[in-house]
């Protein structure tokens, strides 16, 4: 029986034929889902592979897995998707993690801004949530979680991507409108500014910087929606090109 249930091994290697797992992962499994010998479950690297397996034995500690079959980019996109969000006050940045690896994203940069006021970052935290949302939705590329960078840092280092800067601006266009400057093989990087919105020297980077100002239609959107919408919009984009 093929089951949706994952686990990721960072260090499985492509081409092997069997394999043990302790840890953790064998602890879930065994004890809290009481998997049993015969039953299938699917083996993640977090670097864009995954593996059919089977459960061959169970030992006290650990229990070995018969790979069957390798599918490299099960879950993914099409397309190279970066959310450069600022860093925001409270937990909402562990909500966006968890919902953007969940939607595909494969870089998720916290920006320092400068309307940014919280300045720490549990970079430990994010990449747990990240890993745990990576097995949930069945992807096996685990997103990169930058720590805070600068924002025109970040903008200099990519100038070839394309940008999707949102902005509730009278000329931004809708997603859907900007869906001609996404082209593959470039990366689509999404911008989403603070709480107290993007700045004036900001706004003027990205306007001769070429951006595609998007908006995120009539309302006025948290921070965390408009993080969550824009990277569901885009992925759907992408998802229809392939």
């Amino acid at each position: 029986m093929i089951t949706g249930e994952q686990v990721y091994l960072p260090g499985y290697k492509r081409g092997l034929t069997q394999l043990t797992l302790a840890g953790s992962e064998f602890h879930h499994l065994v004890r809290v889902r009481r998997f049993q010998p015969g039953q299938q479950i699917w083996v993640v690297d977090g670097r864009g592979t995954a593996a059919l397996t089977r459960i061959a034995s169970i030992g006290h500690n650990s229990l070995d897995l018969t790979i069957l079959a390798e599918e490299p980019g099960r879950g993914e996109l099409p397309g190279e998707l970066i959310l450069a969000i600022a860093n925001l006050k409270g937990d909402h940045l562990n909500l966006i993690v968890e919902k953007a690896t969940e939607l595909g994203v494969h870089q998720i940069v916290p920006l320092l801004t400068e309307h940014t006021i919280k300045k720490g970052l549990n970079l430990n935290r994010l990449e747990r949530i990240a890993i745990a949302a990576m097995k949930q939705s069945r992807r096996c590329q685990l997103p990169q979680i930058h720590d805070l960078t600068g924002f025109q840092e970040f903008a200099e280092a990519h100038q070839s991507a394309t940008h999707l800067f949102c902005h509730a601006g009278d000329s931004s266009c809708s997603v859907y409108g900007s869906r001609l400057r996404i082209q593959r093989p470039k990366p689509v990087i999404m911008w989403i500014g603070p709480e107290g919105d993007w700045s004036k020297d900001e706004i003027d980077l990205a306007s001769v910087s070429d951006y595609t100002f998007t908006g995120l239609g009539p309302r006025r959107l948290r921070a965390e929606t408009a993080a969550i919408h824009v990277v569901g919009l885009v992925s759907a984009l992408l998802q229809d090109s392939a």
